[in-house]
């Protein structure tokens, strides 16, 4: 019995590896490093990657749409007070907003990385 429980974790081990790219391991679990960007923090002034100012940046997000401290961005295009609300109004919403921070100078970089792991990239502030 101790050798069948032993076999078991031993192919478990082999059958689990790592991946640099997003510094995770990847085995029965998947265990990562770090935590991820919200999605607030991956819009970035082209100038400044990484060190955009955040206060600036949440005030911007605001006066295109979002609520003041919703870091899902959610309130941006979901419409919830809608009870059936209609998916290209939606999208309309979505994409009126990423337009009004690409007006005011942001891009979106889609790659981060994770907080404080080999995966960040320096791209992206919170």
């Amino acid at each position: 019995m101790k050798k069948v429980i032993f076999i078991l974790i031993f192919i478990s081990t082999i059958t689990g590896c790592y991946s640099a790219k997003d510094d995770c391991y990847y085995g029965m679990t998947t265990i990562c490093f770090g935590k991820p960007y919200s999605p607030i923090a991956k819009f970035q002034k082209p100038y400044s990657f990484g060190h955009t100012d955040s206060v600036k940046r949440m005030d911007d997000l605001v006066s295109c749409g979002l609520r003041k401290g919703d870091l899902s961005m959610r309130s941006a295009w979901a419409m919830d007070h809608l009870p059936k609300a209609d998916p290209h109004l939606q999208q309309k919403n979505w994409d009126a907003f990423f337009k009004c921070m690409e007006i005011k100078g942001y891009i979106w970089v889609e790659d981060c990385g994770r907080k404080n792991s080999t995966s960040d990239k320096g791209l992206c502030n919170e």
